[in-house]
C-alpha cells in the first residue's frame, strides 16, 4: 500500500508540472501615442511697391462739318491723343492733347489749306479711387490764352446706376478773344462766353442709368461769366444701345435730343443763331452709330459716324435749319 500510494504521488506531481509548462500567458499590449511634430512655417507676404504704368494709348482725327458754310470748306477738324497711366491699385492719370485745324480746298472761301491750324489744346490730369465704384479727379487744360482748373467726382452705387458731377474754373487772361482761344464743347458749338474775356465757371452733370447694356442720360452743361451777364446753359437727354457683335466687330447706336439750348451776351440779352439758340425742345437732335473693330486682343479700330439735325432760333423769332455731320476715326492700344 505504500509503495501505491507513493506512485499516485508521483503521477500527481508529473501531471501537474506538464499542466504548467502548457499554460499559455496572454500578452499584454501596451498603446503607445506617436507625437509627431511638425515644422511651423511662416509665410511672409511681400508687398510689390507701385509703379506708374502706362495703360493705354489713343490717337485718331475728329471732323465736324456744319451747313451753311462755303464751297470747299471740310469742317472743323482736330486730331487728338489720349495716354492713360496707373500708379498702384488706386490712382491713376492722363496726358491729352488736340491739333485743332480747319480744312479747306476752295480759295475763294479761306486760305486754301488742308491742314490750317487754329489752336492746340493739352489737358494732364491725376485721379484716385477713394473707395468702391467712387473716385475724384483734378484736371488742368490750357489753350491760347486762358487756363482751366478741373475737379470731377465719379459715382457708381449700383450696376445700374452710374455718373459724375463736374466743376470748373476757367482763368483768362483778358486778352482779345481770337480764333485761336475758342473753345468748342462736345457738340461742336463755340461757347459764347469764351468771346467775352472774362473768368468763367462751368459745371457738368450727367446721371446715366443702364439695364442690359440699354441705357438713358440726363446731360447739363453751362459756362457763366464772371466779369459780366454772358452764359450759355445746355441740356440733353441721351438713349443708348446695347452692342451687337459679329465676331470682332461691334456696333452701338446713341441718340442725342437736346432739351435746352440757349446764350447770353455780355449785357445779358438774348443771343441768336445757329449753334447760339434754341427756341423749343427737342428742335436739335443727333444721332451716332459707334463702331469697333479687335485687330487683337489689345489693339481695335474705332469709328464714329453722327448726323444733327435741327432748327436755330433767329432774332425774328424764325428758325433756321442746319444740320451737321460728325466723324471720329482712329486706333485705341491697350497694354
Amino acid at each position: 500500500m505504500k509503495k501505491l500510494a507513493l506512485l499516485l504521488g508521483s503521477l500527481l506531481v508529473v501531471g501537474a508540472t506538464a499542466s504548467a509548462k502548457e499554460a499559455v500567458v496572454a500578452p499584454v499590449e501596451v498603446s503607445k501615442e506617436v507625437v509627431v511634430v511638425a515644422d511651423v512655417v511662416e509665410e511672409v507676404v511681400v508687398e510689390e511697391a507701385p509703379t506708374l504704368k502706362l495703360t493705354s494709348i489713343k490717337t485718331g482725327i475728329w471732323s465736324e462739318n456744319r451747313s451753311g458754310k462755303a464751297g470747299g470748306d471740310l469742317g472743323n477738324n482736330s486730331l487728338r491723343l489720349y495716354t492713360n497711366f496707373s500708379y498702384g491699385a488706386d490712382w491713376y492719370g492722363w496726358f491729352n492733347a488736340r491739333r485743332y485745324f480747319n480744312s479747306n480746298t476752295n480759295g475763294s472761301y479761306a486760305e486754301k489749306d488742308l491742314f490750317d491750324k487754329v489752336a492746340t489744346r493739352t489737358y494732364v490730369g491725376v485721379g484716385r479711387n477713394l473707395f468702391e465704384n467712387y473716385s475724384v479727379e483734378l484736371q488742368y487744360a490750357a489753350q491760347g490764352s486762358w487756363d482751366k482748373y478741373a475737379i470731377t467726382g465719379n459715382f457708381a452705387p449700383t450696376s445700374w446706376l452710374s455718373g459724375y458731377l463736374m466743376y470748373e474754373y476757367k482763368a483768362d487772361d483778358g486778352k482779345k478773344f481770337d480764333n485761336k482761344d475758342f473753345t468748342v464743347n462736345e457738340e461742336g458749338i463755340v461757347s459764347v462766353v469764351q468771346h467775352t474775356n472774362s473768368d468763367s465757371n462751368y459745371v457738368e452733370f450727367q446721371p446715366k442709368l443702364s439695364y442690359n447694356g440699354w441705357g438713358i442720360s440726363y446731360y447739363f452743361e453751362g459756362e457763366y461769366a464772371i466779369s459780366n451777364d454772358s452764359e450759355v446753359q445746355y441740356q440733353q437727354v441721351r438713349l443708348f444701345t446695347p452692342k451687337a457683335k459679329y465676331g470682332d466687330f461691334a456696333v452701338s447706336g446713341e441718340y442725342r435730343g437736346t432739351l435746352q439750348y440757349e446764350s447770353k451776351k455780355e449785357n445779358g440779352s438774348k443771343d441768336y443763331g445757329v449753334g447760339t439758340r434754341m427756341k423749343d425742345a427737342f428742335d436739335v437732335n443727333r444721332i451716332y452709330a459707334h463702331g469697333t473693330y479687335a485687330l487683337t486682343e489689345t489693339t481695335t479700330i474705332f469709328t464714329s459716324l453722327g448726323y444733327e439735325f435741327g432748327k436755330w432760333e433767329q432774332a425774328d423769332g424764325s428758325k433756321k435749319d442746319s444740320y451737321m455731320t460728325i466723324v471720329e476715326a482712329g486706333v485705341n492700344v491697350k497694354f
